[in-house]
């Protein structure tokens, strides 16, 4: 073959033969083309300057085998091949054609020249041959690639709905969450409670639709966009805290937010940091007991931000470390109020840090609380 297949080869793309004699030679010529070169798979027969018909190998030879041909080497020309059947049966194609047309048309013939080659007309008008078990193989491997190509774009388009899903969760539980507390404080309003209950319970339903199309996401065929913009760190981590401050309530919890300076500016893509932020936060308050202190802080080493999320949970097992980025992955701690996991939150803030040429660490000890730690550049590169 020419070069490498791909989807869209073209016969043209494939190895052509230029193998061509005249009507008027004599048969033996046949005989020594098809010696000299035996990959050679038939010849194309010209009269007066024009296609007259193709001579594939197995033909001339299963005659040769038949009838003792050898013997009128010498008298008969090639178009004496063709006196008793002078129907052809030979296809002839344009080289633009694909090869998946090209092999459904070849394997369309009859039986008894299905492996004769094919002819096929370059964009020049010139006739040349392919071979028929080459077509077949190009063919095979069109198919391959055409069910690596679906493949990829099946899971594409699951990682797009999935990590669409996982995005839309968070900004869901501050809407449950809200609607929750107006709902409580609208006990003596009946018309405002039954809003609020009403929101809660839609949002809830949203959550549970969410969180199935999460279980059939399969990740891994791209990479996220990053789009970067100038913007203050602190007051984005000061936000996503005030967004959960109902789920640090209904637990009990008591957070901390710590930082040795009032504003820090980076240049990073702001709503995926805040993916990661939530996703942190959310699980610190999700794999926490009652009552337990949360700690989000905030700083600037040399020139990169440092952005630290500490728990008093229930920690990691060794296990759980080695394989805590990965997608899909249960953990063996578990949620401490029936909150919904789907193992794909660390597994995009990793890949959101990767893309920001940052890193995420991890220190965790079996009933001792978590501490993870994002460090990304402040300017967006890794210089």
């Amino acid at each position: 073959m020419k070069a490498a297949i791909n989807i869209d080869a073209k016969l043209k793309d494939l190895r052509l033969i230029d193998s061509g004699i005249n009507a008027a030679e004599p048969l033996k010529e046949v005989f020594r083309l098809f010696e000299k070169n035996d990959s050679i798979p038939g010849v194309i027969v010209y009269k007066d300057g024009k296609y007259f018909q193709m001579l594939s190998k197995i033909r001339f030879f299963e005659r040769m085998s038949h009838e003792f041909m050898h013997e009128l080497f010498s008298k008969r020309s090639v178009e004496s091949f063709f006196q008793d059947n002078n129907e052809d049966h030979s296809i002839c194609l344009s080289a633009n054609e694909s090869v998946l047309v090209g092999a459904d048309q070849a394997l369309r013939r009859h039986e008894t020249y299905r492996q004769d080659p094919i002819i096929v007309e370059d964009e020049y008008k010139k006739l040349k041959l392919l071979d028929f078990y080459e077509l077949l193989l190009a063919q095979t491997q069109v198919h391959m690639l055409t069910l690596n190509s679906l493949k990829e774009a099946n899971e594409f388009k699951k990682e797009i709905l999935g990590v669409a899903a996982h995005d839309l969760r968070n900004p869901l539980n501050a809407i449950m969450g809200f609607s929750q507390v107006i709902g409580e404080m609208s006990e003596t309003n009946i018309e405002l409670k039954t809003y609020a209950d009403y929101i809660n319970s839609e949002a809830r339903s949203m959550n549970e639709l969410f969180s199935e199309l999460l279980k059939s996401a399969v990740n891994d065929a791209t990479e996220f966009e990053i789009s970067k913009s100038d913007f203050d760190l602190i007051e984005l981590s000061r936000s996503i805290l005030l967004s959960f401050k109902n789920s640090f309530e209904l637990k009990k919890q008591s957070f901390e937010f710590n930082k040795n300076i009032e504003q820090l500016v980076i240049n990073a893509d702001k709503q995926k940091l805040k993916e990661v932020i939530e996703n942190l936060v959310s699980n610190a308050i999700k794999y926490s007991p009652h009552k337990k202190n949360i700690k989000v802080s905030i700083d600037k080493i040399d020139s990169t931000a440092v952005i630290e999320v500490e728990d008093e949970g229930l920690g990691l097992s060794k296990d759980d470390l080695s394989k805590i980025f990965r997608k899909y992955q249960k953990l063996s701690a578990r949620p401490t109020n029936n909150e919904s996991s789907t193992g794909l939150g660390l597994f995009i803030v990793k890949r959101i840090i990767d893309n920001h040429n940052g890193e995420i660490t991890v220190k965790s000890e079996l009933g001792k609380g978590s501490r993870f730690t994002v460090i990304i550049p402040c300017n967006g590169t890794d210089n």
